[in-house]
């Protein structure tokens, strides 16, 4: 029996891991330590109508259990992405294409081109570190908008990646509402550090987005609080786990599948091991995975 093995929107992942948008990049670094195929799926970094260079440094800064970054969706721009990278993105692993922009035409036109590459596709309405007039999903009409026009340009599956910053479950409501199935909860939420002896942040935009250890307790509320909201939505859970409880803790919340995002930058050797301790954590209690997603709904285990 594989008791890793879960089916999404029509989609089998070996195991529940997911590698998060951002961290990776579009994987030709990442897949220098571990096999694609050891993993349930991989995102690319976001890619956007045209290319940015992303945010001047510094913009990354560790803090305690975390880091703060502010990259600022750095990426080629969707043109050079589907003529050089998409060819040639990690093959053995479910392929999510994270897209981004500002306008709804923006979203589907980046769906368009670059469908055909992907078994999913991400609609990043939540980074925190881009647009000076605040997240996409601050806006609930332009939300919308987005969301209609993503779902009338592809057949493929879509996941809308969502804010924590913001009430998920309004967020999650536009989703459903929209005709989408699946949900990422969530993107790093927004922070600061500062430097005592300089009297500067450390990071030249001053704010930066929290992801790590110290960010685990703060999803895996809100991915209960969504699949409390909507039993019947697909989630993503995404942030601060390192160890293979973490991964079923996100799985007795609700969460389908689990995101990586800053183990795979700074440990990315031991996500086998993970996946290993997920595996024993499993055979230890007779159950297949998909067994604990959500049982904290339905009054835990009998």
């Amino acid at each position: 029996m594989d008791r890793l093995k879960i089916t999404v929107e029509g989609i089998e992942f070996k195991n529940p891991i997911v590698i998060a948008s951002g961290p990776a990049g579009f994987g030709d670094e990442l897949f220098k330590y571990l096999s694609p195929k050891e993993v349930g799926a991989f995102t690319t970094k976001t890619v956007t109508p045209q290319a940015k260079d992303g945010n001047p440094p510094p913009r990354v800064v560790y803090v305690k259990n975390g880091l703060l970054n502010s990259i600022g969706l750095q990426n080629p721009g969707v043109d050079e992405f589907t003529s050089k990278i998409a060819p040639i993105l990690p093959k053995g692993t479910v392929k999510i294409i994270s897209v981004g922009g500002e306008t709804p035409d923006d979203f589907s036109k980046s769906i368009a081109k670059t469908e055909m590459f992907a078994d999913m596709l991400e609609i990043n309405l939540s980074c925190p570190n881009v647009r000076s007039s605040g997240i996409i999903a601050s806006d609930k009409t332009l939300t919308r908008e987005i969301l209609l026009a993503c779902h009338s340009s592809t057949q493929k599956p879509l996941i809308a990646k969502l804010s924590p910053d913001l009430n998920v479950v309004e967020q999650s409501r536009t989703v459903v509402e929209s005709g989408i199935k699946m949900v990422n909860v969530g993107n790093s939420i927004q922070g600061a550090k500062f430097n005592v002896n300089t009297g500067r942040a450390f990071l030249r935009r001053v704010g930066g987005g929290l992801s790590g250890p110290a960010f685990l307790p703060i999803i895996l509320w809100k991915v209960y609080q969504v699949k409390e909201a909507f039993p019947n939505l697909h989630i993503i859970g995404l942030g601060g786990v390192s160890q293979p409880k973490d991964v079923m803790e996100y799985a007795i919340a609700g969460a389908s599948l689990v995101g990586i995002g800053s183990e795979a930058m700074t440990n990315p050797m031991g996500i086998p091991n993970l996946i290993d301790g997920i595996r024993k954590l499993l055979e230890d209690r007779k159950m297949k995975f998909e067994d604990f997603v959500g049982i904290s709904h339905k009054g835990g285990f009998r």
